[in-house]
This record gives C-alpha cells, sequence and structure tokens, in this order.
C-alpha cells in the first residue's frame, strides 16, 4: 500500500517545518492528534494560525483529540514536539494502539544529505539543506533542524534534538534527550552526557556530563538541568 497521509502527534512550533517537509516529500498532512491543551507563548503562533496558512497550499488538517483517535492503514505516523514530553507522547501512544503495531515515520527533506552508510531509526526528521554524514547513528525521534551538519561515525541518542546551523563533528557520542541549540558547535570525538543542553552559539571542546548547560566560546558549565525525579 501506498501510504501519503502523515499524521502528526502533539502541536509545537516546528509543525510548519514538519508540514513543509511533507509536502516537499509529496505527503498530506491529514490529521494533528493534539495529546495536551495547546498553550502558546505570546511571540508563537497558535495552531489556528497556522492552518490558516497552511490553507493556502494543500489541505487543511483534521484536527483531533488522542482520545477520539484510531490509527488507519494508508498513515504514517511522526511526532510534532521537540520537547521532553516526546518520550511520554510515544509511550502514550504505544500502550494505546498495542494491537495496531503502530510504527513511526522517518521524514527526511529531500534537500538533506543522508549519507547511505548512515543509519536513521524509526520517528527521525532532517530538515532542509542538513547533511548527515558516513556511518553516522541517530536513535528513535532523534531531531535534527534545517542547516545542521553530523559528522562521520558520530552516534547520537534516542529524544535528542539538534537545532539550526550547529555543527556536530565526527566520532563523538551524543547521549539521551541532549538539546543542541542553535548555531553551537561540538569538536570530534566528544561524549555528550544524557540530558545535556549545549547553548545557542556554543563552542563545545570537551565532554560534557550528564544534565549540564554548557555556554559560551569556549563552553563553560553553567548549571545542571537535570529533569526532576518528583
Amino acid at each position: 500500500m501506498n501510504k501519503n497521509k502523515l499524521v502528526i502527534f502533539g502541536s509545537s512550533n516546528i509543525l510548519s517545518d514538519l508540514f513543509d517537509c511533507a509536502l516537499a516529500n509529496g505527503l498530506v498532512v491529514s490529521r494533528i492528534v493534539l495529546h495536551l491543551p495547546e498553550a502558546p507563548g505570546e511571540r508563537d503562533l497558535s495552531l489556528a494560525q497556522r492552518l490558516d496558512i497552511w490553507a493556502s497550499y494543500g489541505p487543511v488538517p483534521e484536527v483531533v483529540e488522542l482520545a477520539d483517535f484510531q490509527p488507519a492503514q494508508d498513515e504514517l505516523y511522526l511526532l510534532g514536539p521537540t520537547t521532553p514530553t516526546r518520550q511520554v507522547l510515544e509511550q502514550e501512544i504505544l500502550q494505546r494502539f498495542p494491537a495496531h503495531g503502530l510504527e513511526f515515520h522517518t521524514l527526511i527533506h529531500p534537500r538533506a544529505y543522508v549519507s547511505p552508510m548512515a543509519k536513521l531509526a524509526a520517528g527521525v526528521f532532517v530538515g532542509a539543506n542538513s547533511v548527515i554524514s558516513p556511518g553516522a547513528v541517530l536513535g528513535r525521534h532523534v531531531f535534527v533542524n534545517r542547516g545542521v551538519t553530523i559528522g562521520h561515525d558520530t552516534h547520537i541518542d534516542a529524544f535528542s534534538r539538534v537545532q539550526p546551523g550547529s555543527n556536530v563533528g565526527g566520532l563523538s557520542r551524543i547521549g539521551h534527550s541532549v538539546t543542541i541549540a542553535i548555531g553551537a558547535t561540538l569538536t570530534e570525538r566528544l561524549r555528550i552526557g544524557d540530558h545535556a543542553f549545549i547553548g545557542a552559539g556554543a563552542v563545545v571542546i570537551s565532554d560534557v556530563e550528564t544534565g549540564a548547560l554548557m555556554v559560551g566560546n569556549p563552553a563553560r558549565f553553567k548549571k545542571s538541568v537535570l529533569p526532576s525525579s518528583d
């Protein structure tokens, strides 16, 4: 079966990137499935505003609540948020639909380059003008935004996100749920601990501990951002 309908679970500020990438791949965003009440910030676009914009480019997706959602055979699935709520959302989806064998789609912009020697897990997103080098391994639901370079033989664990214009050197190991913010640079052969946050424009030249917030050039430790155990 030729699946050309993309269902996005959850709303976030990167929905327009996902919509654009779907269009570029000849997919139709058919449904957006909300799992939490929408709470746009003062400078964000609401989902309703995004839908109004999208109406000029293709069919407007149906918006449904997760409690009312049922999978269909001709659909592909992707997580919408890039925040830590993604992991909780994935678990909730898989628990709700265990009998459907629901699998997440790997969405790659046609203007990105992904080496045939790289390995991308389910749910990965790669934005326009990004490069995934030979030997790179991206874990489940890794989000790579626009204009990113991932160096050769670098492994990035599940649920991590790499924001626009960042460069990650080769032979590195990036942990689970790591954020690499806009324009950051990581040199080669680094070890970045789980839940670390690399600030915008930071230049990382040495290993980073689990849960560390790193800022500046060269990057220095500012505080721990480990998630609460409460």
